[in-house]
């Protein structure tokens, strides 16, 4: 049992967590202490690794996959005899072959799991998987096959009853989100089905590659649920705090701390070395101003979200702060997050059509041109300029020249891609002609990514 908890302690590690050797001392002694008893395991595991909201699902899918996994009946096995709940139009698992014919019926998906507590809905999500067939172990096959449940259930058609019932006023809002909370628990089920014959058909190395799916600092920002958009923003408020409140790395002139050679030899050059006095340096706070350069067009508008909020809320470490925002053309908004956060922003339409009012594409060309013409001379050696955006100029010639101007002016540019690395090169994008004048650029496509940017250049 001990090698076992050793094990997981490395796949948790493996799939993002940070487990402390100390950690995983405490929980082989805690666990040890309660007899190694299965029903305390749990328990005990998540009290001593579990730190943080965001660990938690990461911990649940790794722990129901290493420890409580059960065989699974493999392809073309009879299925085991069991009370099957009945679905209006459709069998429980998910076949569609009833006396209704084909296909499932939204009001009696409705009526089957109304009110019903998580034991039920985890017996209905493995009558619906029972009969699944998996072509491979990756999370985005149990992605795919998870939707062809649902789509034979016809779920969307049922949370799109609901939907419609709460805006009617046919339901209260206290019975809205119990609903929600139902198909949230029902789809999480299905979910953790689909993992389980992954991992029994295919084997426990594919493991790490399922639990990273529930690890929402890996997750590409375009695959998060509206609930992990919450978790994530509220990393990202923790992840600014700690960048506003750490001093700068640069080398100043002080009072005490290190002695600073060349400019001690300045002093004895200069007075002829009497009386001689030593110059010194330390690392004290210094602030730089920090303008950004944000894509919003539909492609990579969650990705510049993160970063505006991530940048204003550590707005305390800069000494000014621009904001420019763009589809086809810049449009600064630096006063409006004075007073409005991001979102408000991002939802207002009439601000949007003042930065897409040309072609609606997006268009780096034309915007380097419009700073260069109109901000260049703003522009210092304390400028750091960030932009945010995919590089894809939709083949227009990329404005790389204007780009050198800004470049020669300003202490770095720094580029942040939501795309792959693989992808910079390919179709439209033009981070090739773009990258010669960063400093550097990041693939920036994760909250784990974006941390690991933001401690770097921020």
């Amino acid at each position: 049992m001990k090698q076992l908890i050793v094990d997981f302690v490395r796949l948790l590690r493996q799939a993002g967590l940070t487990v402390t050797t100390m950690e995983a001392g405490d929980a082989l002694k805690a666990a040890e202490l309660t007899g190694f008893d299965p029903a305390l395991l749990r328990a005990v595991l998540e009290t001593t690794l579990v730190k943080s909201m965001w660990e938690q699902p990461v911990f649940d899918t790794l722990f129901a996959l290493y420890f409580d996994l059960e065989p699974v009946a493999p392809p073309g096995q009879a299925k085991p005899k069991q009370a099957t709940l009945t679905i209006k139009g459709v069998t429980a698992d998910g076949s569609g072959r009833s006396s209704s014919g084909a296909g499932g019926d939204a009001e009696g998906l409705l009526e089957t799991i109304a009110g019903q507590p998580a034991a039920v809905l985890e017996e209905l999500a493995r009558q619906f998987t029972f009969d699944m067939q998996l072509n491979n172990a990756l999370p985005e096959e149990i992605s795919l096959k998870l939707r062809e449940v649902q789509v034979s259930l016809r779920w969307f058609e049922a949370v799109n009853k609901v939907e419609r019932r709460y805006a009617t006023g046919q339901i209260k809002e206290r019975d809205f989100r119990q609903w929600q909370k139902i198909f949230s628990q029902l789809e999480a089920a299905i979910r953790r089905e689909l993992e389980r014959k992954a991992v029994w058909q295919f084997g426990r190395q594919h493991i790490v590659k399922l639990v990273e799916y529930a690890n929402i600092r890996r997750r590409e920002f375009d695959c998060l649920a509206a609930a992990e958009v919450t978790a994530v923003e509220q990393e990202i408020a923790k992840l600014a705090k700690k960048l506003a409140e750490r001093p700068g790395i640069r080398m100043h002139g002080a009072k005490h701390g290190k002695i600073d050679i060349r400019r001690t030899f300045q002093e004895v050059v200069r007075t002829g070395g009497w009386p001689l006095r030593l110059k010194y340096r330390d690392k004290v706070k210094s602030k730089v101003d920090l303008w950004l350069l944000c894509d919003v067009s539909n492609s990579v508008e969650r990705f510049s979200r993160f970063m505006l909020q991530l940048v204003h809320a550590a707005h305390r470490r800069y000494a000014n702060i621009r904001s420019f925002v763009f589809v086809d053309e810049a449009v600064e908004v630096t006063e409006w997050f004075r007073t409005q956060d991001v979102n408000a922003f991002l939802q207002a339409r009439h601000l949007r059509d003042r930065f897409n009012r040309r072609v609606g594409l997006s268009r780096y060309d034309l915007v380097f041109e419009q700073i260069a013409r109109y901000e260049l001379s703003a522009i210092t050696s304390r400028t750091k300029l960030i932009i945010l955006g995919d590089g894809r100029n939709n083949w227009h010639k990329g404005g790389a020249e204007e780009l050198a101007k800004i470049s020669e002016r300003a202490q770095a540019v720094y580029w942040l891609n939501p795309l792959p690395a693989t992808d910079w090169f390919e179709g439209d994008c033009l981070m090739q002609e773009y990258q010669p004048y960063c400093r550097q650029v990041f693939e920036c496509r994760n909250l784990e990514q974006l941390t690991d940017v933001a401690n770097r250049i921020l």
